[in-house]
């Protein structure tokens, strides 16, 4: 009989030991999840609200601007006129001020009565800007790269924003004349160093406030 109590006092004692066990293992399995779960929006909402400073703005139109001038340059023979020629085409931004960066590309043809020199000046606001910007090797019916290709960089302007260009020829007579264009854009003579300088550029438009360009379906 004295066997049979220890027994029955016995396997109440492991019942008990079981029940709590299993309860802290529950509890533990049910607030674990719960502390992840509201770490994680915390992070998400903190990147959200990180602001882009100034110097990191400029960091990044500076390095815009080392990349282009200089490098966006590339050269075509041609047949105009009945002429074969060379073209010189080639790109720099000349000014960035915050958000507004002007960029001059200047196209020279060598024809042999003397050079023709025609300067376009684009000024555009960064945050009208969209992503991703394109990049696309270029063909010319009449035209053939002298060295590597011909590789075109494109940032569309957003839906209703416009691109301010004004274009100059070197003739006495010719005036200077304004329009409006929908894109800003260079050429590269290879495509690794334009596909940096596209990259480079969304990095920048985006700092700036711009948005990813909108499907189709919601272009107005």
């Amino acid at each position: 009989m004295i066997l049979a109590t220890m027994q029955k006092h016995g396997v109440r004692t492991l019942a008990w030991l079981f029940l709590s066990l299993n309860t802290s293992l529950l509890a533990s399995q049910t607030v674990t999840p719960a502390r992840f779960r509201s770490q994680e929006p915390e992070a998400e909402h903190e990147r959200e609200e990180r602001p882009v400073t100034k110097e990191h703005l400029g960091e990044l139109t500076e390095r815009l601007q080392r990349l282009v001038n200089g490098k966006a340059v590339v050269k075509n023979e041609c047949q105009l006129q009945e002429q074969e020629v060379q073209v010189e085409e080639s790109s720099q931004i000349t000014e960035i001020s915050g958000c507004t960066i002007i960029l001059v590309t200047g196209k020279t043809t060598g024809f042999a009565a003397g050079p023709r020199h025609v300067e376009f000046t684009l000024s555009a606001n960064l945050a009208d800007l969209t992503t991703p910007a394109s990049v696309q090797k270029q063909t010319f019916s009449q035209c053939k790269p002298i060295d590597g290709v011909v590789v075109k960089v494109m940032s569309r302007a957003a839906p209703g924003k416009t691109v301010h260009v004004t274009r100059r020829e070197n003739k006495v007579e010719a005036k200077p004349t304004d329009s409006l264009r929908g894109d800003l854009s260079f050429f590269f003579p290879n495509l690794a160093a334009a596909q940096r300088a596209a990259r480079l550029m969304d990095q920048v438009v985006r700092s700036c406030g711009g948005k990813e360009w909108p499907d189709e379906d919601d272009l107005p």
